[in-house]
């Protein structure tokens, strides 16, 4: 695929290829092209063994703003690296190897808190704060990896709620549904309220209301539904305070639906677990551009 077929995309066939739109891409590849060739040059000259003059060797199949593309397309789609590559030309070597350079890079330039990217990326400075939060809703999606080798690990991460081998992701977004952050990589069966527990959200909002569904039920400062006593029922009251609750939650669930909209963490995960949680970070950070830009 070249940059002229790239360019002569209409913008929902472009956001459906590559997950962005137009000005989110272009903003995408103004920040990560000088870096991403600036630190290519910089790993060649720091090279001690080096024999060849910067410059020589063999030449790069596609552009730097190609292997970008490249990228996107995969963590978009999720489809093979023999197919993308072959989209693109090259081998599926050279795809993988794009997939572990590129998405460290996304990473770090294209912060998964929402707070961090408002500063970076909001040209009339960023008009979200802390203080303006009155509301959070918290909630998680489980992610498949293929079944592990190692009974030991299979039983580590293996969800009984999915019947899938699986790896959790903790979102916490506003009331209107816009992630604030992502905490990525949890193994399957972990609960949910340990992974709430263990994270830093109740010290970041320290007097925002928050609330959850039943898998938080229990914790401390998190307002969760009514739970059916066991051999009865909910009363009336309780029944529409729940369906009052659910009609806020749902938003988070919408804030889900953005992230999985990049397949790379919604189906069938196959790279290293320990890299799940720069992936799913990687791709909140792609969000937040395309949500900022908006």
């Amino acid at each position: 695929m070249t940059l002229r077929q790239i360019n002569n995309l209409k913008p929902g066939r472009l956001r459906a290829l590559t997950g962005m739109t137009v000005k989110a891409l272009g903003e995408l590849l103004a920040i990560i092209l000088p870096e991403l060739v600036r630190r290519r040059k910089q790993i060649k000259q720091q090279r001690v063994d080096r024999q060849r003059a910067v410059g020589g060797g063999t030449k790069r199949k596609l552009s730097a703003a190609q292997e970008v593309l490249l990228v996107l397309v995969y963590v978009r789609h999720n489809v093979a690296h023999e197919v993308v590559g072959h989209l693109f030309g090259v081998s599926a070597d050279t795809s993988e190897n794009l997939f572990h350079e590129i998405v460290p890079l996304l990473r770090e330039l294209f912060p998964a808190n929402r707070f961090e990217a408002e500063k970076r990326f909001r040209r009339e400075g960023a008009c979200l704060q802390v203080e303006q939060i009155d509301r959070l809703l918290i909630d998680s999606f489980e992610t498949a990896i293929p079944r592990p080798s190692h009974k030991e690990r299979q039983q580590r991460v293996y969800s009984g709620k999915k019947k899938r081998h699986t790896l959790k992701t903790q979102v916490v977004s506003d009331a209107r549904g816009e992630i604030l952050d992502v905490d990525g990589g949890h193994r399957g069966p972990a609960a949910d309220k340990k992974i709430y527990e263990a994270s830093s959200v109740a010290q970041q909002f320290p007097g925002v209301h928050k609330q959850a569904d039943l898998g938080y039920l229990g914790t401390e400062g998190v307002q969760t539904p009514h739970r059916k006593p066991r051999g009865a029922e909910l009363i009336e009251a309780q029944r529409e305070e729940n369906r009052q609750l659910a009609s806020v939650r749902v938003h988070v669930e919408h804030g889900i639906r953005r992230l999985k909209g990049f397949k790379i963490v919604r189906e069938n995960y196959r790279h290293a677990s320990g890299l799940f949680p720069m992936v799913v970070s990687a791709v909140a950070g792609l969000v937040h551009l395309n949500r900022i830009l908006l």
